[in-house]
């Protein structure tokens, strides 16, 4: 077995990061440095790899399937297309902490681009935190990269790759308890459960279905090289809401090998991409993440659910407050 997955290792790692671009390490960016890094991530073309990977219809399998080409291209692509800086408009990157109501050891992370109306949905999280009574913190940034050790900014366009590494930025802040919040969620009960949760176990991690259609095969056989997991015995984690004690042990081996995934970039190619990546590290590191909490029914822990709504959706709004859940996810 170990022969196989190195072989398979070995195979893929004649190909170049395809969403890698040529942009020198440093530790602090400037304006101009994220000027930089938005020109060189609009002159990356992932169609040539993705069209070699996609697989001919002759060589499924009859009971295989997978979505449209199309889908994967518009997943991997949103990072290279997204507004992280445009100074003529008067958008420049922002990164913040800020305190919420009382404060306190707990952090949440968000971020967004400038693209369609994520920076609003983002401002409105936040006060919705705040209106909760949430106690913690948010780090937060709008445009922008973020580069918690000085090398992630020339994997600025590695899919949904900003996730991990903001929430490495908030340990650099001082912040061990982190959770990840996606930008169109909406508070409808006080999340600091989620914390307890996450100092008691380490982790916080929701999970879904497995969406078996949106990963190719070549994608598979990497994740699987790197980490020694069979994906298909993963449960499919749900990035919505994810969170790490920083400084648990575990943690920095999780770090390493996600930022490995990272400097090969093929791992991320599928309709969700960081969702693979952290799903096959989830499974590998399972000792340590002994319980993958369901968004649907966790009557034990009674962090409450996740839906998805659209905007203006009253009847949903309504059932979701009324039902428990703790978040609405917003039309985006």
């Amino acid at each position: 077995m170990a022969n196989k997955f190195l072989s398979f290792y070995a195979f893929f790692s004649i190909f170049l990061n395809p969403f890698e671009i040529l942009f020198e390490d440093k530790k602090d960016l400037e304006i101009s440095d994220v000027e930089q890094i938005q020109n060189l991530l609009r002159e990356v073309d992932t169609q040539e790899t993705l069209k070699n990977f996609y697989p001919e219809p002759a060589a499924r399998g009859i009971f295989e399937s997978y979505q449209p080409i199309v889908e994967f291209e518009n997943r991997i692509g949103r990072c290279l297309k997204q507004v992280l800086v445009d100074t003529e408009k008067g958008l420049v990157p922002e990164a913040r902490l800020v305190k919420i109501n009382r404060g306190g050891g707990n952090c949440f992370v968000i971020g967004c681009p400038f693209n369609r109306q994520y920076p609003d949905l983002l401002q409105s999280l936040i006060q919705g935190l705040k209106e909760i009574g949430f106690d913690g913190h948010v780090y937060y940034r709008i445009g922008g990269v973020p580069n918690p050790t000085g090398t992630e900014a020339k994997w600025a366009g590695v899919p949904y790759s900003f996730k991990i590494f903001m929430m490495m930025e908030a340990h650099n802040l001082g912040f061990s308890r982190v959770i990840w919040l996606d930008s169109a969620l909406f508070p409808f009960k006080n999340p600091k459960s989620l914390f307890q949760i996450l100092e008691t176990q380490g982790a916080f991690v929701l999970h879904r279905s497995h969406p078996k259609s949106a990963i190719l095969p070549a994608t598979i056989h990497l994740i699987e090289a790197m980490t020694r997991v069979d994906l298909s015995q993963a449960p499919h984690v749900r990035m919505w809401v994810f969170g790490l004690d920083m400084d648990r042990p575990w943690v920095s081996s999780f770090l390493k090998d996600y930022t490995d995934m990272c400097k090969v970039g093929i791992p991320f190619i599928s309709c969700y991409p960081e969702e693979f990546v952290i799903s096959a590290l989830v499974k590998k590191f399972e000792a340590n993440i002994p319980i993958l909490h369901d968004p649907v029914f966790t009557p034990k822990y009674g962090y409450g659910k996740v839906v998805k709504t659209h905007d203006h959706d009253w009847g949903n709004y309504w059932r979701a407050k009324k039902e428990g859940y703790m978040f609405v996810v917003r039309d985006h």
